[in-house]
């Protein structure tokens, strides 16, 4: 059989499940429906012994594992148990190119956003480098210059921020730790040369941040939101120090510790009336003065 067909059927079996929990034979019928749609040769029979064997493999292979509730005859997966980012990634991947595929055979149905391309054709080789020790060496392009420059760098890591991918890497030039957009990224070269690790805790240094900027001391910041924008603020946080402070039949007021750099100016004039800055008193009059610059273009 298929090494692909053994893959799909764990895909789909772990898609499944983070619906909603399910029986042996629900499972059974959604998994040999699912491989019928993709024109998948389904004489064999998607018996419990080879869930069983599945479960297994999907623990191995992505860190899932599958529970069986005997009181309800369910089979469940715990999303908050998966640990890897990456794998909770590429199952949603997934889920959108199987929903588009089936949405292409039926109408167009979905629209997705026309973007350039976000230098993601780097990693490989950007992670090749890191495992391994080389020195890269790179043209960067910066968004505010009309020049480029050349780079050779100790690559750190890899970062995304607001679905950006970022290199983190130290400059031979100035040996600083900096930050370089993958899209801005060309005529990338793993070179042969080697060099030691640099202790650096990417985690650690960026924790403050909104998005990959550092450069202003790390403060508390309060944000009044209109209750509108507030319920979307508490889905959809804007830092995982956020935290609610006070809420009224109005306005919710968070608090977040951060980095207060241009990032996080530009997301709250994002917001337009629906976010106050209340704390602290330089960030709220930097807000001011971008809003009454802004209002003068228009005088």
């Amino acid at each position: 059989m298929s090494k692909l067909i053994y893959f799909k059927r764990y895909l789909y079996v772990i898609d499944r499940l983070r619906s909603r929990p399910c029986s042996f034979s629900e499972l059974q019928d959604h998994v040999m429906h699912k491989l019928e749609q993709d024109d998948i040769d389904t004489t064999f029979e998607y018996a419990i012994r080879t869930f069983e064997r599945d479960k297994k493999d999907i623990t191995t292979l992505f860190g899932i594992v599958i529970q069986y509730n005997r009181k309800d005859k369910t089979y469940t997966i715990d999303e908050e148990e998966i640990e890897d980012q990456s794998v909770t990634r590429m199952i949603d991947a997934f889920s959108i190119h199987h929903a588009l595929q089936e949405g292409n055979k039926l109408s167009p149905s979905v629209f997705l956003e026309k973007r350039k391309s976000l230098g993601t054709e780097h990693i490989y080789g950007i992670i090749h480098a890191i495992q391994n020790g080389y020195l890269l060496q790179f043209t960067h392009q910066k968004h505010w210059e009309d020049f480029s420059t050349q780079r050779e760098v100790k690559p750190i890591a890899i970062k995304e921020s607001q679905q950006r991918w970022y290199l983190v890497a130290q400059d031979k030039k100035d040996n600083t730790v900096k930050t370089f957009g993958l899209d801005r990224i060309s005529n990338l070269k793993i070179t042969d040369t080697k060099f030691k690790p640099i202790a650096y805790n990417v985690e650690k240094e960026f924790r403050h941040a909104f998005g990959v900027e550092t450069y202003e001391a790390a403060e508390k910041v309060v944000l009044e939101f209109s209750n509108k924008q507030g319920n979307y603020i508490k889905t959809f946080p804007l830092h995982q120090s956020q935290r609610i402070v006070e809420e009224t039949e109005d306005t919710v007021i968070i608090e977040i510790f951060i980095h207060t750099t241009n990032d996080i100016k530009m997301e709250l004039l994002k917001y337009g009336s629906n976010v106050k800055v209340i704390a602290p008193i330089s960030l709220q009059n930097d807000i001011k003065n971008r809003i009454s610059e802004m209002s003068n273009l228009y005088k």
